[in-house]
């Protein structure tokens, strides 16, 4: 794909006059020539895309601008380019086919960080002039030699392994060089001026020849070197290993990628402490979850039972009360009818009465004038005698 600047502006989301990085990694883009607008573009990545040749990127030479460029994991098999990028601070042409670093790098005055790494490049050349070259990186190539490189004080890193490389130069030059990788090569033995590189807090040596103690003794000069690894090596196989050297430099703290020093160990054990710690309170905080839906459900399925228990209270209760009223409604009919039943006998025994009282009355005074009659006739017999 020809990266053109509609493409271009498609990809950025907005006025290629405003864009200052973009991201064109694995787009597959073989060409770039869109960059005429881009006036502030400052970081460019092209990574893992099908550039072959240089004037595959004849668009870089467009803008003045860039500082940041990573061509990584592409074809290129010429680093010229990098002379349309004076102003280039870092500079990536990892994974590419590049067999030689190119004279062109010697005018980037501004270069901080050039990454070389895999690649077949044999010689390490034209970098005398970047004075303010601070990381370099030739890692997996085919390089025998690190050269002097005498006018780079600001370097601080160079990582040159998988190589092969058979001795450590003279790293004295570099005053501020904190971290050295060449494992994966060919040496030996650490060499004897390394002692007053006093900056030096990283250096691994992994997988090369060290076969005794006297070749590594220098290191034990290094004052800040908490950094060390040698794993690989034969003199690793030897008794003791581990506790000598951690005695012969007492300020190491990683040693063959372990870190062994006694805050990392109790801040480790710490930091166990507290995850298992976790682990037992998230336990019982799922118990204590379980436990309390177990009481909501037990609860809830109580409070449903004396719900139900109320409404059938209140069902029997009302049933009660119907069935009170529907008693004293007979009740009442029944004491009605027993009144009514009882007026009517009392009227009735009333009336009985009344003819019987009559009946007596009639008989007494029948019995009245009869004893009068016979009071009368005994009077007029008595007359008569």
């Amino acid at each position: 794909m020809r990266l053109l600047s509609t493409e271009l502006a498609a990809i950025a989301g907005q006025p290629l006059a405003k864009v200052t990085s973009i991201n064109l990694r694995d787009k597959g883009i073989t060409h770039v020539e869109g960059l005429s607008e881009c006036v502030k573009l400052r970081k460019l990545d092209l990574s893992s895309n099908k550039v072959e040749t240089r004037d595959a990127l004849d668009g870089l030479h467009q803008t003045r601008s860039l500082v940041h460029v990573n061509l990584a994991n592409n074809r290129l098999s010429d680093m010229s380019i990098v002379e349309d990028m004076p102003q280039i601070s870092v500079f990536n042409l990892s994974n590419n086919q590049l067999k030689s670093i190119s004279q062109s790098v010697a005018k980037c005055n501004d270069l901080k960080a050039l990454i070389l790494g895999q690649n077949k490049i044999s010689k390490i050349e034209y970098l005398d002039g970047l004075q303010n070259l601070n990381t370099l990186v030739v890692s997996q190539n085919e390089i025998s030699k690190i050269p002097e490189m005498r006018l780079l004080k600001e370097l601080t890193k160079i990582s040159a392994a998988h190589n092969k490389i058979s001795c450590i130069p003279d790293l004295t030059h570099h005053p501020k060089l904190k971290e050295v990788r060449l494992n994966d090569n060919r040496i030996a033995e650490v060499p004897e001026n390394i002692r007053r590189c006093t900056s030096l807090k990283v250096i691994d040596l992994g997988n090369n020849k060290i076969d005794s103690w006297s070749s590594v003794a220098p290191l034990a000069s290094i004052p800040y070197l908490y950094n060390l690894n040698l794993k690989g090596n034969p003199l690793c196989e030897e008794a003791g290993y581990r506790e000598k050297i951690t005695k012969m430099i007492p300020s190491l703290r990683v040693l063959d990628g372990e870190r062994f020093d006694q805050w990392f160990l109790d801040h480790k054990e710490k930091r166990r402490q507290r995850m298992a710690n976790a682990v037992v309170a998230g336990e019982e905080q799922v118990q204590r979850q379980t436990g309390d839906k177990t009481v909501t459900e037990t609860t809830s399925k109580s409070r449903k039972r004396s719900v139900d228990d109320q409404q059938g209270h209140t069902k029997r209760s009302r049933a009660f009360d119907n069935n009170s009223r529907d008693g004293n409604s007979g009740n009442s009919r029944t004491n009605r009818g027993s009144i009514r039943g009882r007026g009517i006998g009392s009227n009735n025994s009333e009336r009985g009465s009344g003819r019987r009282t009559a009946r007596g009355n009639g008989r007494s005074r029948g019995s009245d004038r009869g004893r009068a009659s016979g009071i009368g006739r005994d009077t007029g017999h008595m007359r008569k005698k």
